[in-house]
């Protein structure tokens, strides 16, 4: 996988490099400031850091074409000739706490991520997406993507730097199913609006022939078949809805059903009833029956 940021992004360097940002950095303070009484020297205003080991500044008057090399002890830098309220351009290094820095080691592992990406679903011609309608999004989720440590960055004056993450997928196993097998990650399509409801084409029923205890209980389980590639799957019973059939053929007389659980309640009569299992609301999918046999 690879994904790219228009912009520059100190933090996608970070994650490649497998180090973390902090706050405060290195920084060039480029200011104006006037020559003192003494003449000879100027200050600045920050604390500067050594360049290469040296403590040196630069200077030069507005009017300069060239910067002149200046030592530094403490906030002042010295400037041979300066003169009593002259005015100097100057510049210096010094530790920046409102920037951000990485550090750039010879040595080290890249990051580990755990990386979601949100892409837009449209209706419509995908050559216009001014024109489409914004229909659902697809979400992919990497729990464990491994960078691969690598970064190209490109600075142009005429265009923006791009940085990029890319990395491969680490197999994973879920210790919260009784899924076996290792996977990479998960593709998810969100259809705004849709319900799961709207892609059943069909019920059935687990245990859809089932003998009862006289007086006993027993708990129907239900599966919405969808259309597609889509697996059936169990809902809770409270989606559907349960009745005993008004059927000539039933002798099981008292034997009832939990309109909105499902769990069938033995009559004191033995014989047979059939239940009918539909979708609350949805008129359109076909019922699914269930025979019940109540032992004598």
């Amino acid at each position: 996988m690879t994904l790219t940021d228009s912009m520059f992004s100190l933090d996608y360097i970070a994650a490649s490099l497998g180090v973390d940002v902090q706050q405060g950095g290195l920084s060039v303070a480029e200011e104006e400031t006037t020559v003192g009484e003494g003449g000879g020297s100027v200050t600045v205003t920050n604390d500067p850091v050594a360049f290469d080991g040296t403590m040196i500044g630069w200077y030069k008057k507005p009017t300069d074409a060239e910067w002149s090399i200046g030592t530094l002890s403490g906030k002042s830098m010295s400037i041979p000739g300066a003169q009593a309220n002259e005015t100097y351009c100057v510049k210096y290094f010094y530790q920046n706490a409102n920037a951000r820095s990485i550090t750039i080691k010879s040595q080290y592992v890249p990051s580990t991520l755990h990386v979601v990406i949100m892409n837009d679903l449209y209706a419509g011609d995908v050559g216009s997406q001014s024109s489409a309608t914004r229909y659902g999004r697809l979400i992919t989720d990497i729990p464990r993507l491994q960078m691969d440590g690598n970064q190209n960055l490109a600075l142009t004056a005429t265009s923006a730097a791009t940085v990029s993450l890319t990395g491969s997928a680490l197999a994973i196993s879920s210790g919260n199913t009784c899924e076996e097998d290792p996977y990479y990650g998960t593709m998810t399509e969100e259809i705004y609006g849709e319900s799961w409801q709207d892609n059943v084409i069909a019920l059935a029923v687990e245990n859809s022939d089932v003998e009862v205890a006289n007086s006993g209980t027993e708990t129907l389980i239900v599966r919405a078949v969808f259309s597609g590639n889509t697996a059936s799957q169990r809902y809770d019973n409270s989606y559907f809805t349960f009745a005993v059939e008004e059927n000539p053929a039933n002798t099981a007389t008292g034997t009832t059903v939990g309109a909105n659980d499902g769990i069938i309640t033995a009559g004191s009569t033995p014989g047979t009833c059939v239940i009918s299992v539909t979708l609350t609301d949805r008129p359109e999918v076909e019922p699914a029956y269930v025979r019940v046999t109540v032992a004598g």
